[in-house]
């Protein structure tokens, strides 16, 4: 089989090991945005990450990850300036179910609009062609438009509608899980 494309290089994007020291600082900021910090905290209340407990966070990912190998993280950065805008993140991986979660968590509003479906489609090459997964999952919801948006427009579907979920500028919205098979990334994308 030959590989086209780079695992781990896009057009403008790069995927590098998430490096606690240099980055922790960065991604602290980015968790001042609502949007982020849910995506950074789906099991508690969103809220402002100081530079130490996201380095304590990522450093107990990342050795998780060495440990028990069900889960893997990356930095996302620019490919020119090698600047860290994101992070791209697979929480769990199932090896004998032959399926994960993927968050794709882009830091700067100006950036997602540019950068989130490159990354993500990143993630998704990643997690089919590397980890030779079944089924890749993500969850979004209708209070963050451009990210479900980008996500339907990659392929992705919707599997999922938690009715009034989370509490968002005054009212509750649905959270959506969506995801992607990979006998649809192979038909649409294994050749980008």
């Amino acid at each position: 089989m030959m590989f086209n494309t780079q695992l781990f290089e896009s057009q403008s994007l790069l995927l590098d090991p998430y490096d606690p020291e240099k980055d922790a600082s960065i991604e602290a900021g980015f968790t001042r945005r609502w949007d982020y910090a849910w995506g950074c905290q789906l099991s508690s209340e969103p809220h402002p990450l100081a530079s130490v407990q996201v380095k304590k966070k990522r450093e107990e990912q990342l050795k998780r990850a060495s440990e028990s190998r069900d889960s893997v993280l990356f930095a996302i950065r620019l490919r020119d300036e090698g600047r860290l805008i994101g992070v791209l993140e697979f929480p769990w991986v199932s090896w004998s179910n032959r399926t994960t979660w993927m968050k794709v968590l882009i830091g700067d509003e100006s950036h997602k609009g540019r950068y989130l479906a490159e990354a993500a489609k990143m993630g998704l090459r990643y997690a089919f062609e590397e980890l030779d997964m079944a089924l890749v999952a993500s969850s979004t919801g209708e209070f963050q438009p451009q990210v479900l948006h980008t996500l339907l427009d990659i392929g992705m579907r919707v599997y999922v509608r938690q009715r009034q979920m989370v509490y968002y500028h005054t009212r509750y919205w649905d959270r959506l899980i969506v995801g992607m098979l990979q006998m649809d990334w192979k038909t649409n994308f294994s050749e980008e």
